[in-house]
Order: C-alpha cells, then structure tokens, then sequence
C-alpha cells in the first residue's frame, strides 16, 4: 500500500503545530510528512506501523518520527471503555530543532555535524 502524502499546516507565525484527537478508536491512515512527529497515545492498545516495521502499542506510547517516514497506528481496543482514545500530535521540523539548539547548549549534541 503507497503512503499518502500529508501536508501539515501550521498557524501563523506558529514554529510548532498540536494537534489533539478524540476518537472511540483509531483508524489505518498510512501516510508521510516532511516534519518530525511527537506522538502520544492514551487509553488504547492495538498496532503501531512505522516504515516496515509493525509492533504492539499500549497506554502512553509515547514515538519520536524523522521526517518522511511512513507510519499510522490502528487501535483494536480501548483500556477504559467508558473513555475516548487520545492522540496527542506534535509536529516540528530540522529549523526548530535548531532553534532549540541555539537556546539550550544541552541540545546541541543531537544536532547533526
């Protein structure tokens, strides 16, 4: 299956986009961007699919994404059924990592050369 493209937007004069879902259960949605993705996942547990890797995820899977990889997660079950699932979606790219950097010399070692 070929990856869908995924163009994220982010506010004006926003380095960094949040997005926060609430979902009964979440879907296959096989895509790619050209950001990092700081994902958290809450009260679910089913497959979590990155480039060609799948593996089991559970309560507060937290994942750190390089740009361009493709990746979805697919729930199978919700841990407290009277809760939503939540996903907590952090978008950034290489400039705010080097932004980052700048501000905190302690960054810096995760910079590339």
């Amino acid at each position: 299956m070929k990856a869908q493209f995924e163009k994220v937007e982010y506010a004006q004069d926003s380095s960094w986009q949040l997005l926060i879902r609430r979902l009964e259960s979440i879907p296959f949605e096989w895509h790619f961007h050209p950001e990092f993705e700081l994902t958290l996942t809450l009260n679910s547990a089913g497959e979590r699919y990155i480039g060609d890797t799948i593996s089991e995820y559970g309560d507060y899977d937290l994942v750190l994404l390089g740009p361009n990889i493709p990746h979805t997660w697919q729930s199978r079950t919700s841990l407290d059924s009277g809760l939503e699932q939540r996903v907590y979606v952090l978008w950034f790219d290489m400039q705010w990592i080097q932004e980052v950097a700048r501000l905190f010399p302690e960054c810096r070692s995760v910079l590339p050369c």
